[in-house]
């Protein structure tokens, strides 16, 4: 292999690896359809200047900042349409989006803001009959989202639209969407991702004492960053720190393995390529990697809101009405000078 085309293969994995970052924080089971309607308050003002490219908060102006690339990571559980209350029609068997990485990066100021969405958030999501065509729209859990279409793009297509409604109608520029099935190949790729249990997760392994480090093998690893309900309170935000955990320690293998094996970069393309589903091309992510291979990755960021217990017993998150245009205005806009 020549040394262009190794060093093409390292840059798209790099992308592509973070792709399937929003794979490994966020598998779960499907939960139902919600059938209550709910109204949700903008300022439609607010929204009109922020699309002008203008937007004002206490009293101060912002601007667009120039060169901002937004970019939706998604993992995907295609195993939804085995749990009951959902579809196996084939408009409505999607599978749902269980971890959503909303990613501006930020070639003015050379940094990658990340905000993680909860795949329990309330939002308003487009809903389509057995025969496909759109019925109008309910809120739901955000996650249902990739549920409808008739194909992955669809699928895809219907949860960016989501995420635009739930952050106020903001551009998103690309996606891509990595299905869940890639976990324990990755993890096995990796030789077994080492991690510390956060939790007390003896209820799925014995040996899974809380502050124990553990080497996870493939399905082992699944389990990890998905098990909930018999863990702690059995809440998606404890999962979510595993989630953090696992990622975390992966990256810190990743790059390890692809500067110690010049053959590393090929297999894990081999092996992410066939489960991922995007809008850009391969010339686009290597365009994007030699924009942003520098810049500096900034924490993981999350909506302000509240837990509840929906009607239908599940978990639901109701974010706080300004925590969305908040994060937008803070790392998508910048305050004009007096």
């Amino acid at each position: 292999m020549s040394p262009e085309r190794k060093r093409i293969i390292l840059r798209s994995v790099l992308f592509l690896t973070a792709a399937l970052a929003a794979l490994l924080l966020g598998i779960t089971g499907i939960d139902r359809l919600l059938n209550k309607e709910f109204s949700e308050t903008r300022s439609e003002g607010t929204r009109e200047f922020m699309q002008a490219g203008e937007t004002e908060a206490d009293g101060k102006k912002y601007r667009k900042t120039p060169a901002v690339t937004t970019l939706l990571l998604a993992g995907i559980d295609r195993s939804a349409d085995a749990y009951q209350g959902v579809s196996t029609s084939r408009y409505r068997s999607g599978g749902q989006a269980d971890f959503l990485l909303l990613l501006a990066i930020d070639h003015t100021n050379k940094c990658i803001h990340q905000l993680q969405i909860d795949r329990d958030t309330m939002t308003d999501v487009t809903v389509l009959s057995v025969y496909g065509r759109e019925t109008g729209s309910r809120v739901m859990q955000i996650c249902l989202s990739h549920n409808y279409g008739a194909n992955s793009t669809d699928n895809a297509r219907y949860t960016l639209r989501a995420v635009k409604n739930l952050m106020g109608d903001i551009e998103l520029d690309s996606y891509c969407m990595v299905d869940y099935s890639a976990v324990a190949a990755f993890n096995d790729l990796l030789g077994g991702v080492r991690v510390t249990i956060p939790d007390d997760m003896t209820s799925v392994n014995p040996a899974w004492t809380r502050g124990s480090a553990v080497t996870l093998s493939g399905g082992e690893a699944e389990t990890f960053v998905r098990a909930r309900k018999t863990i702690g309170e059995g809440t998606n935000e404890e999962r979510m720190r595993r989630q953090s955990e696992f990622m975390q320690k992966a990256a810190a293998q990743l790059r390890e393995n692809l500067s110690s094996n010049p053959e590393f970069g090929a297999k894990l393309l081999k092996t992410l390529r066939k489960n991922a589903v995007t809008n850009l091309s391969d010339q686009q992510w290597l365009e994007e990697m030699q924009r942003s291979g520098g810049y500096e990755i900034l924490p993981v960021e999350y909506l302000d809101g509240e837990y509840k217990v929906g009607e239908s017993g599940y978990m639901e998150f109701y974010a706080e009405e300004n925590s969305a245009s908040s994060w937008i205005r803070r790392h998508l806009y910048t305050p004009e000078q007096p």
